[in-house]
């Protein structure tokens, strides 16, 4: 796959896949990728697994994982569209996320 593609699955896949979209990406190629589009895949996979893991255990919580889980929701859409703009502008974005892969 071309950068621009791995780009794409791995920013905007997340609104519809979550982590197994960043997943694909990081693993198909991304990792191999250099400059910004592997530190933006990278990140939006740190993310993900950030996301997964803060939604399992808030989730067990009735009132603030149901609260929780909206936000998270918004959370991702609005960090996945700026990775995919910081993407397309060469930008550096930087998640706020627990380095799982480094």
């Amino acid at each position: 796959m071309n950068e621009k593609t791995l780009t794409i699955i791995g920013t905007l896949g997340v609104i519809l896949f979550g982590v197994i979209a960043s997943a694909v990406a990081w693993f198909a190629g991304g990792k191999d990728l250099s400059g910004s589009s592997r530190e933006i895949i990278r990140q939006m996979f740190n993310f993900e697994l950030t996301i997964l893991i803060v939604s399992l255990v808030l989730g067990f919580i009735p009132l603030v994982g149901l609260i929780a889980g909206f936000a998270i929701m918004i959370a991702n859409i609005v960090f996945a569209i700026k990775s995919f703009a910081a993407s397309n502008n060469n930008a550096e974005f930087k998640a706020p996320c627990y380095e799982f892969i480094k």
